[in-house]
């Protein structure tokens, strides 16, 4: 190499070297397919997540490694088909504890919280015994975030359906599901009136339909007291930004009391699908070895009074 050339180039690499001293802000998705981070240490970052028949197929080493990489202060799960196993791997995250239900044998709703953020006031079930609505009973998980106290109630509800609601059938899905919104709307405006109320989960079923055939109408026709905040996800699906993308549905939600209003349109606050299949860097592997569902988390930015 000629000595000019290798002034030009020992100048081209002090430019480099100089650049990456800054704060450059990347775009995870294309430059680092492995970064699904999603809380911040600011915000009460809250997700659900639908673990599929966990842990039947599951890749529980890699499903270690990705809990604790969202970096959120509460996720609350679905299908749960084995305690110990679930326990289990809770243990060997560190910094995160674990709550699983014992209402039914399987399909087990739980919580895993970051005990360094949370502190855990209550947990408890409701509606056990009404099978007909809540073939899951919801699971209240009552918790203090930097002195604040939230109330996050965990669903699933009936699966499947037909997009017509059979008022002559009490086992027609919509029919149940619809039932379930009512019942959640009343145990929370009589038993949580003044709280704040985070009811999430999988749903299955979507939020943008027609009146004629959408079971959330308890919520939706409450808009001073109920907000989907994921409901801008609903009205413009694509594969991109849904929680079930094999059928380009969005069937997994979040729902906020008025009480977090405030918090939800503070700057900072949002909520959406997380990509999680960007750990394992494909979505053929993530539903194979993870899930069929994307989780769906909540950022909270507490408003400044």
């Amino acid at each position: 190499m000629k000595p000019n050339l290798k002034v030009a180039a020992v100048l081209i690499l002090l430019i480099l070297l100089a650049a990456c001293g800054k704060n450059t802000v990347l775009n995870p998705e294309e430059n680092n397919p492995q970064d699904i981070s999603f809380g911040t240490d600011t915000t009460l970052d809250i997700a659900t997540w639908n673990i599929k028949m966990f842990p039947e197929g599951t890749d529980i080493n890699s499903l270690t490694q990705m809990i604790p990489a969202l970096k959120a202060d509460v996720i609350a799960f679905q299908e749960i088909m084995d305690y110990n196993a679930f326990m289990e791997m809770a243990s060997n995250i560190p910094n995160y504890a674990a709550c699983v239900y014992d209402a039914t044998p399987d399909y087990r709703l739980g919580y895993l919280y970051d005990t360094r953020t949370v502190t855990l006031n209550n947990q408890y079930t409701i509606y056990n015994n009404d099978s007909n609505p809540f073939p899951r009973p919801p699971y209240v998980l009552d918790i203090t975030w930097h002195g604040s106290e939230y109330y996050i109630i965990d669903n699933h509800l009936k699966a499947y359906g037909d997009n017509y609601i059979d008022e002559t059938n009490s086992n027609d899905e919509e029919v149940r599901r619809r039932l379930a919104c009512q019942k959640l709307d009343t145990y929370i405006s009589t038993t949580l009136p003044d709280k704040k109320v985070v009811v999430l989960g999988d749903m299955n079923d979507q939020i943008a339909e027609p009146p004629e055939y959408n079971v959330f109408l308890s919520f939706i026709n409450k808009p001073t007291e109920y907000l989907f905040a994921d409901m801008p996800i609903a009205e413009a699906p694509t594969y991109n930004n849904v929680s079930y993308p094999s059928s380009l549905s969005h069937i997994d939600h979040i729902l906020i009391t008025n009480e977090l209003f405030s918090d939800f349109t503070a700057a900072g606050s949002y909520c959406t699908s997380i990509k999680a299949e960007n750990w394992l860097l494909s979505w053929s592997k993530y539903a194979t070895t993870i899930s069929d569902h994307r989780p769906v988390g909540i950022r909270l930015a507490p408003a400044v009074n």
